[in-house]
């Protein structure tokens, strides 16, 4: 039995140190390495454990390979739920708040009335929604939502295609450039008294269930750049089908360019998906990605009947005399 359990700990140290090169790696193109990817934060832990273990056991070359893989990992792992202070917009008198929110409806059967409360009780100015249909948009409308939230930007579809977007204030063209995709994708610019926002609503098509699995990192990688100098803030909300550790939205959150909101609040590792399963969510798919001027002061997640995926709703501060999105009264 001690020579089973020294066995398995050196096949558990050399599986962990080998998932650093694999997580720098991870082939975009590669469902296994897409779905494999999203298990980061436990083979952070699943390291660490091994490391004690084989230390304890004075299994030193497993327990030294463990150990290293668990400092890397931890690195890339802990900062996420470590609030990063984001020094953008400091709250107070010269910034304005803004809820926004993102749900995917999958495939339009998420309760519409547990959506509409969502928007209603926790104040949301901008709802993004993925998998909306034509008869999921009606339901919505006849459950409140309309009332509510009454502009709209809607490129709904049967099936899981459909995205949109849906506002407390009235919105005008963006002028930013939506490549095609599997999913429809929309964006508008919210005209809020306080200033406008660009907000666009994602949806890459993960590449599991695609023809072009290479094609999800294109996707992501055609999304629209950070807010420029000067310009009002822009935001990117919704199901992007990938975690931090995917390296498509890795590179789009290069230093300097768009910040994850959940990871500057210290909730980077709160999994929005599935919930539909006896686990909890694990994994982190959903986003809210903030440029330009503003910052993420909380973000939470709230879990919806009908839906595989918790709503995302962010607090977000805007900084005045520049470019503002003003919370609904």
């Amino acid at each position: 039995m001690s020579r089973f359990l020294d066995g398995v700990l050196l096949l558990g140290a050399v599986l962990v140190a080998l998932w650093v090169p694999f997580w720098w790696w991870g082939a975009p193109g590669s469902p296994i390495a897409f779905a494999l990817l999203s298990g980061t934060p436990v083979v952070a832990v699943v390291a660490a454990v091994v490391a004690v273990l084989a230390l304890v056991r004075r299994r030193w070359a497993a327990g030294v390979l463990a150990l290293a893989a668990a400092v890397v990992l931890g690195a890339i792992v802990v900062p996420r739920a470590l609030d990063d202070g984001d020094p953008v917009v400091a709250a107070g008198p010269g910034s304005t708040p803004v809820v926004v929110a993102t749900v995917n409806l999958q495939f339009g059967r998420a309760d519409p009335a547990a959506v509409v409360a969502l928007a209603r009780d926790r104040r949301v100015d901008v709802l993004g929604l993925q998998e909306i249909t034509p008869e999921a948009e009606q339901r919505l409308a006849a459950a409140g939502l309309r009332a509510e939230l009454p502009f709209t930007e809607s490129a709904a579809r049967r099936g899981a295609g459909g995205t949109a977007l849906v506002s407390r204030h009235p919105l005008a063209p963006s002028g930013l450039v939506l490549r095609p995709g599997v999913f429809s994708q929309v964006t508008a610019r919210v005209l809020a008294p306080s200033g406008p926002v660009d907000v666009v609503v994602a949806h890459p098509s993960a590449p599991v269930f695609r023809d072009d699995p290479g094609g999800w990192a294109r996707e992501i990688a055609e999304l629209p750049g950070p807010a420029p100098l000067g310009g009002p803030p822009r935001l990117v909300i919704g199901d992007l089908n990938a975690t931090l550790d995917h390296r498509p939205l890795r590179a789009m959150l290069a230093p300097g360019t768009w910040r994850d909101a959940a990871s500057a609040v210290g909730g980077g590792l709160r999994g929005t998906w599935p919930t539909d399963s006896t686990l909890p969510p694990f994994a982190a798919i959903d986003h809210v990605l903030v440029s330009g001027p503003i910052s993420a002061v909380e973000v939470t997640t709230q879990e919806l009947p009908s839906t595989d995926h918790a709503g995302l709703i962010a607090t977000l501060r805007v900084r005045d005399g520049r470019s503002a999105l003003t919370p609904g009264a």
